[in-house]
This record gives C-alpha cells, structure tokens and sequence, in this order.
C-alpha cells in the first residue's frame, strides 16, 4: 500500500489484514499492508474491504453454508511486501505487527523473511512484533504505532511502548455459533448440540500466548453480557487510574442481537467510556463463525490460561 513522505529518521508502519481496519483508514495513516488470504468454493481470495456491506456479503454466505479455509502467508511473501515498502520509503526501519503467533503461522513467517533480508539491509532494519491479538486488537496497537512515528519517535522508543500495550490488552469474546467451534477442533459435536439446545455461550479470551482458550461458559445471552461487563470493571476500571479516559473497541462478524445489546448494555453501565465498533474481516470470521461479539480494552495484564 502506498505511503506518503515521513520525517527523517522514522520509522514505517506494517501490518497484515487481519487489522480490521478499512482500507481508506489504513492509507490515511499511512499504514502498509499485507493482504491475508482465504480459499472458498474453489477460488482463492485476498481482500482488503472498504466498507461493512463488503463484511456482511461474507457472513451471508457463511450463513448460507459456506466453508471458507485460510491460507497463512509464506515468507516469500512477507519478504516482497517487505520489498515494496524499502523501495517505496527511502528511509527508516520497518515495525511490522502480523497477526497473533498463537492463531497463525503468519507471525513466525514475517520473522524469517525480516531475519533474511536484515542480513543485507544497510541503516535499516525489518522489525516483527507479535500482536499476540487479532481485530481490532491489533488495529489498537498499529494506530498507536503511527501515532508514535508521527510524533518522531525512535524505533526502540515505538516497540518499547507497543509491546506494553499489547501486554495489557484485553480481550473477551461471546460466541453465537457452537458449531463452528466445532468446526475448528475446539469443542466436540455433542458439546455443540447440547450447548446450542441449552443456549450456552462460550466466553472465549486471548491469553499471554496470543492463543484462542475457553475461559468460562454462561447460559444464555444476558448472563454473557453481564459476565464480560464485570471484567470491563475488575481488569479495566480498578487497575487503571486514567480508565475512563479510554475507549472500549466492540466488533462483531455478521448483524446480531448478541453484538447490539452487548453494546447497549456497556454504554449504560460506562457512559463515560468512548466506543468504537468494527467488524471481523473473514481471517478470523472463518473460525469463529456468525453471531459472535468481541470487546477490547486496555487493563490488567492479559490471562495466563488455558481453556477451562
């Protein structure tokens, strides 16, 4: 993606599309990225959207039956977006922040192209950071990092403050749809039928490692509301003095109930709070399937869990 002139000694800004973040978004922050990809009914697909019709097209498929399968990037790959932002942008290191290590072989990929190519780059370098996240998790991290190239921020300075970040934030996530965790290995057909039928809504988070764990299970839509609110209060409100200077980032894969009250419901019990909302690009759609809803905020550092 193309990028305008940045100041001297700078540093560039990458990131693969699992950012969630639409296409003029990243062109205005001067952010270059690597398109994911995906394979569905015979063809394959690299999609960079540009608006929510283009989101919720996927998910009516996906709705319809579609079964979409990803395709992680390879490093060749990596090594000619790396390439193309060298020979776009005369100067400064590249930070690049992949997808999450623990979702992805993407992340370990980026890091042999960038290992490579260091080898023969001369006063620049190709930095990898793992997001450990997805969505806009990861959009949180790549707008901070623009942020703090624009204020002229040395590299060391910029991964320094990243990497805090990233440590502290949180991620909590209903899932509408047992059968594509099913699906993905995460849970086992009776488990899917006999949750569906007593409308149990796993409560899925990111942990340290960057991996998808189960962390609890609650029976129906307004508990799941209710449990994820209260960790908004004890891992954001009560471990951060500034919290209400924040924003709570809410996204969602295809419209759904679930998604709108969750946010009904934080905007009642945190109207101090900005919100900002997304949707799921079909990356990680493809795995976590319709009616899901996720909310990311800055807190306590992340859980050290494994699925209960």
């Amino acid at each position: 993606m193309a990028s305008g002139a940045v100041a001297k000694n700078s540093f560039c800004v990458s990131t693969d599309s699992c950012v969630d973040l639409f296409r003029d978004t990243l062109e205005k922050h001067k952010v270059h990225c690597l398109i994911m990809k995906r394979a569905q009914d015979g063809k394959e697909y690299a999609e960079l959207f540009n608006s929510e019709k283009e989101y919720d097209t996927f998910y009516e498929a996906l709705k319809k039956g579609a079964k979409p399968t990803t395709i992680a990037l390879n490093p060749f790959e990596h090594e000619e977006h790396f390439k193309k932002i060298l020979e776009t942008e005369a100067q400064g290191d590249i930070i690049h922040i992949p997808l999450s290590s623990g979702l992805s072989v993407t992340y370990e990929n980026a890091c042999k192209a960038a290992a490579e190519m260091n080898k023969t780059l001369k006063n620049r370098q190709i930095y990898v950071i793992d997001s450990l996240i997805a969505s806009l998790g990861m959009a949180v991290l790549v707008e901070e990092l623009a942020q703090l190239r624009d204020a002229g921020k040395t590299t060391a300075e910029a991964i320094k403050r990243i990497e805090q970040l990233r440590d502290n934030l949180q991620s909590w996530i209903v899932v509408g749809d047992l059968f594509h965790l099913k699906r993905g290995g995460r849970i086992s057909g009776v488990k899917a039928t006999i949750g569906t039928i007593l409308n149990i809504k796993p409560i899925i988070v990111v942990n340290r490692k960057g991996k998808l764990v189960i962390e609890n299970k609650m029976r129906g839509n307004v508990n799941a509301i209710n449990y994820v609110l209260s960790k908004i209060e004890n891992l954001g409100a009560k471990v951060k003095q500034d919290f209400f200077e924040q924003t709570l980032y809410f996204v969602r894969t295809n419209e759904n109930q679930l998604y709108d009250d969750l946010i009904a419901a934080a905007k009642k019990k945190f109207p101090e709070l900005k919100i900002k909302r997304g949707i799921i690009e079909p990356i990680i759609g493809t795995h976590v399937g319709c009616g899901t809803a996720v909310l990311f905020f800055e807190g306590a550092r992340r859980l050290d869990i494994n699925d209960k």
